[in-house]
């Protein structure tokens, strides 16, 4: 058995070695004795995926923009974000969104939908009480607009003794439906007919049908031939030309050493510094960072200021030093000394002075 602690999905390779698998998450200072009483059959489990679980890293449609190159990050997948990715290509995954096992088995039957309701009944079919969280997903099959498979828009976690069924209404708000419209820049609905799918997670579908939903007057559908990877879903490749289109504007450069650096950027990007003085502080804070790391003992101090922000060193150091010394700092990292440090004199002249703990008693 392997139990594991997680708090974003994991390639799992060796999956096929082990008879059980306990996911905690993170479940903190009580998650050990939550765990204990799962595998001891104290408790049965219900609790479900919130996240799809893929067989490798690169199946996923962020493999190849994120993280991004240097100053940016483009989110090319657009919509098609974990299982709303995988389901619409029908790529194969570990483990899919929504998944999670009981020592009990469920069974769905009974299913009606309206534009605004979707019911149906779940029985408990083993012999031990249980839980079964219930997903409602919603798919527009010819849709002109270009969207995901399936959507989840509602759920339902239901409590049953064994043999017991219970019906279950999960309503459908003015949200199950609609889409942001970037040509009319507002939430627009589609007139189509609509599919309303009911499961256990988003794979295993156990009731399907069809609603009819009357749409709104605005209603604009972009070119499929600007947005060929949307309208097909296959965004693992989206071209730069494809995704200004859907921008609306050019993609920003992500190259550090073709601009200045900013308050949001960080330490780490002081070897793009047009100051002589900032990159010899990067290097060597990169020397005793590496160093540290070699002999199995990586310095944790370094680790933490090589991806602090500019404005953070203002936030994290207590007063210390000021958002405004911070901004000087920035000046100066950016070649300008003399006006940095001028600015820097003024930001420390302003700096409130601070009061002790001493002088606060004495008060």
């Amino acid at each position: 058995m392997v139990i594991l602690q997680a708090g974003s999905p994991v390639e799992m390779p060796w999956i096929d070695r082990c008879m059980a698998l306990v996911h905690s998450y993170l479940g903190g200072q009580a998650g050990a004795s939550a765990v204990l009483r799962v595998i001891t059959g104290q408790v049965n489990p219900s609790g479900k995926l919130a996240e799809t679980y893929p067989l490798r890293y690169e199946d996923t449609p962020v493999s190849a923009y994120f993280p991004g190159q240097q100053r940016t990050a483009e989110y090319r997948e657009g919509l098609y974000v974990g299982y709303r990715y995988f389901e619409t290509v029908g790529d194969q995954v570990r483990f899919p969104f929504g998944y999670g096992l009981s020592y009990t088995t469920f069974e769905y039957d009974d299913l009606m939908v309206t534009p605004t309701t979707v019911t149906f009944t779940v029985k408990n079919t083993g012999m031990l009480a249980g839980a079964e969280v219930a997903q409602v997903y919603v798919g527009c099959p010819n849709s002109k607009q270009y969207r995901p498979l399936k959507e989840l828009k509602g759920f339902s976690k239901v409590f049953l003794q064994p043999g017991e069924s219970k019906t279950v209404v999960v309503p459908l708000d003015d949200k199950a439906f609609r889409y942001f419209d970037a040509l009319t820049d507002d939430w627009e609905i589609e007139t189509a007919e609509y599919q309303i799918m009911v499961g256990s997670n988003v794979h295993d579908i156990r009731l399907r049908a069809p609603v009819s939903v009357e749409g709104s007057v605005n209603q604009c559908f972009p070119d499929p031939e600007k947005l060929p990877s949307y309208h097909c879903g296959h965004v693992e490749h989206v071209t730069q030309a494809e995704f200004e289109s859907l921008l609306g504007r050019p993609v920003p450069d992500p190259n550090w050493d073709t601009t200045t650096l900013g308050m949001n950027d960080t330490i780490y990007q002081l070897s793009y510094a047009r100051s002589r003085l900032a990159r010899l502080i990067f290097h060597i804070l990169t020397v005793v960072k590496d160093r540290s790391i070699s002999k199995g003992t990586p310095n944790l101090d370094i680790l933490a200021m090589y991806y602090v922000p500019f404005r953070g060193i203002a936030k994290l150091t207590g007063g210390l030093v000021t958002m405004d010394m911070a901004k000087a700092l920035v000046v100066i990292v950016n070649g300008h000394f003399i006006k940095g440090f001028r600015q820097m004199v003024r930001a420390i002249r302003s700096k409130p002075r601070r009061v002790s703990a001493l002088e606060t008693d004495e008060t």
